[in-house]
Order: C-alpha cells, then sequence, then structure tokens
C-alpha cells in the first residue's frame, strides 16, 4: 500500500508506468498529426519547435475521441483495470470504457525516479492544469514536469527558473540551449510548489541557486510567496525577477533571449522584493549565504 492509501502488487504498478509510456506515445503521434487549435497554439505562442522529432519537450495531444486512447491501449495489451488504475480512462463497468483526456495539449509529469505517471493539460483557452487523478502511482502534489526534459541543462550546473505557465517554462529552456545553457524553465501549477516538488527538484539540481520569475497582478504575485519558504529551505540562494510581462513574450521579441539572459543573471536575492504586498524578509535570513566548506 502506497501513501495514498492505493494497495497495488509491484506488476501492477509496473503495468500502470508502461500504460503511462504507451499513452504518452500516443498522444505525441497524435500531436505531429494534428491539424486545427493544437497546432495555431503552437504557433501563437512561438513555441513551434516541441513539433521538431529532436526536441526534448514530447509535447502531446489528446484527441477528441471517447475510445481512442483506449482502443491503442487493448490494442498493447493493457487490461481496462491497468487503464483505470493508471488515471487513463473513465470506466463504468467493461462495456463502457472512455479516454479520460480530450482536446487537450498534454505533456507527462513524472515522480521522483522521473518515472512517468500522468498528465498536464492545456486546453483551448490556454490554462494548464493537472489533467491525472491521484492514482497508486500518481500524487499531483509529488511530481514535476520539465526536469527529464532538462535533466542535462541541470546536471550541468543550470539554474532551475520557477514559473506559473508552462509555456513560459518551454519558453526558459528554448532560450537557454540557445545562449549558454544556463537556465531550466521549471513550471508550477495549482497551489503552487509543495515541498516534495522542491525537494524533487533539488535532487535534480548541481548548482545551489533558484529563480522565481513573478508577473501578473498582486493575486498572481502572492501565490508566489507561497513557495519560497520551502525553496529556501532547499537552496543556498534564492532569487526573484519581477516582470511586467511574461518570459515567453519577452524571449519571443527582439532580442528577447539576451534581454531576459540578462534579467535573470542579474535576478536579485528575495529579500529585497515585496512580492503583492508580502514582505519577503520574512522568506530569507541571508541575501547572500557564504559559500559553504567542504562537507565532513
Amino acid at each position: 500500500m502506497n501513501d495514498l492509501g492505493f494497495a497495488i502488487t509491484m506488476e501492477e504498478r509496473r503495468r500502470s508506468l508502461e500504460a503511462v509510456v504507451s499513452a504518452a506515445q500516443f498522444f505525441r503521434g497524435e500531436l505531429l498529426r494534428a491539424t486545427g487549435w493544437p497546432l495555431g497554439f503552437l504557433k501563437g505562442a512561438r513555441i513551434e519547435q516541441v513539433l521538431s522529432v529532436d526536441s526534448g519537450w514530447k509535447v502531446g495531444y489528446a484527441p477528441d475521441t471517447l475510445t481512442s486512447l483506449v482502443d491503442h491501449l487493448a490494442a498493447e495489451n493493457f487490461a481496462y483495470s491497468t487503464m483505470e488504475g493508471a488515471g487513463l480512462v473513465n470506466r463504468a463497468g467493461d462495456a463502457d470504457v472512455t479516454d479520460r483526456f480530450r482536446d487537450q495539449l498534454v505533456l507527462v509529469a513524472r515522480d521522483a525516479q522521473l518515472h512517468p505517471t500522468g498528465f498536464i493539460g492545456i486546453g483551448r483557452d490556454g490554462r494548464a492544469q493537472s489533467l491525472s487523478p491521484a492514482t497508486a502511482i500518481h500524487q499531483p502534489s509529488n511530481v514535476l514536469v520539465g526536469v527529464a526534459e532538462q535533466l542535462d541543462l541541470l546536471r550541468s550546473g543550470a539554474v532551475p527558473v520557477i514559473v506559473d505557465n508552462l509555456v513560459d517554462a518551454i519558453a526558459v529552456s528554448s532560450m537557454s540551449r540557445a545562449t549558454e545553457g544556463q537556465w531550466a524553465g521549471v513550471p508550477v501549477f495549482g497551489a503552487g510548489l509543495s515541498t516534495a516538488q522542491v525537494r524533487m527538484l533539488r535532487k535534480f539540481s548541481l548548482g545551489d541557486t533558484a529563480i522565481v520569475i513573478a508577473h501578473g497582478d498582486e493575486h498572481r504575485q502572492k501565490l508566489t510567496t507561497s513557495y519560497l519558504f520551502d525553496l529556501a529551505l532547499y537552496y543556498d540562494r534564492v532569487r526573484a525577477v519581477v516582470l511586467p510581462h511574461s518570459p515567453s513574450s519577452i524571449v519571443s521579441s527582439a532580442y528577447g533571449p539576451q534581454i531576459m539572459n540578462d534579467l535573470l543573471t542579474t535576478a536579485r536575492p528575495i529579500l529585497t522584493y515585496k512580492f503583492g504586498g508580502a514582505a519577503s524578509a520574512n522568506l530569507a535570513g541571508d541575501p547572500e549565504p557564504p559559500d559553504r566548506g567542504p562537507d565532513l
């Protein structure tokens, strides 16, 4: 039995993880064949580079159908019970099994072992949200998007750049790869970044610095402060950049990559900011912690 109280055998877990992988491959193929709004959205957001077969961001598309995914998984010899256990279908008896995700751009969410466990979706309105329910293999507060896609950057010392929008994360990542590879865009959703997610991010970060980008109205900036405490527990240096526009809009402008690179390079310690009226001095005790000496 796992932390969520789901009883599951090792074999059931293995098959559930394999079903998510198979679903991700199916969704990726659907996007590469798609027309209409999914392509329009990616081009409008100027992240059409994710359509390249070489892209690390394996964005997919869940078609607006009743059983396309069900039929694909059944053809791959996955039982309906496995599909349901992996959170991929809605089920009301064996005769009524339908796709859970429809008409959504999707990205894989991964656990602390980087196993694909569920999906984040972007609808026609451009809003990103967690699609997968809590299951024996997936807990939304314990997974991240973007770590596996940028593992090479993080292991080379790239600084995690926390944003509240999936498009912004991809834009930061693309900008980083086009410059010196200094940054890794990491999106958060819903209630923000949990302690488990910060711990997971720190596990794969070589450096000791994290940057939070805050933009938008006061409400959005207040949401940003909700996870600064946890970041400060795991990173020696937590920086912040307050922007008048989204990172993706800046990066896509003339000289945008260089502008964004300069903004991130000169990011200030969090205690020098007030986010939405919250005193960030309460979030960190030292704007420039001394370098750590050798561990004993």
